[in-house]
């Protein structure tokens, strides 16, 4: 309730759509086998990202043209959400929840 009275559209978890870059990374080497339903890829989505540290962009001009600092932070981000997106794709092989 809250949120919707301050939120707009330009705040954004970039850790969210790393993790979700990474899913989709790992789908296309098709290297990993893990059930691809909607369900098991929340699950694996929600898990990586109870594991990744969240971090906000909150303006159109930094999303589109992020600094150095920033870039960095992303291309580390990326490494991290590989790791916890593979760890969580063993959890939900092991305990499937479809």
């Amino acid at each position: 309730m809250y949120k919707d009275m301050y939120y707009h559209d330009d705040l954004e978890n970039l850790s969210e759509e790393i993790v979700f870059e990474q899913i989709h990374e790992i789908i296309q080497e098709g290297e990993v086998d893990f059930s691809q339903s909607e369900v098991a890829i929340q699950d694996i989505a929600a898990i990586a990202l109870n594991n990744m540290p969240a971090k906000y962009v909150s303006n159109f001009l930094e999303k589109q043209n992020p600094g150095p600092n920033l870039l960095e932070e992303v291309k580390d981000l990326r490494k991290y959400a590989r790791r916890q997106v593979l760890k969580a794709i063993k959890k939900v092989n092991e305990n499937p929840h479809d």
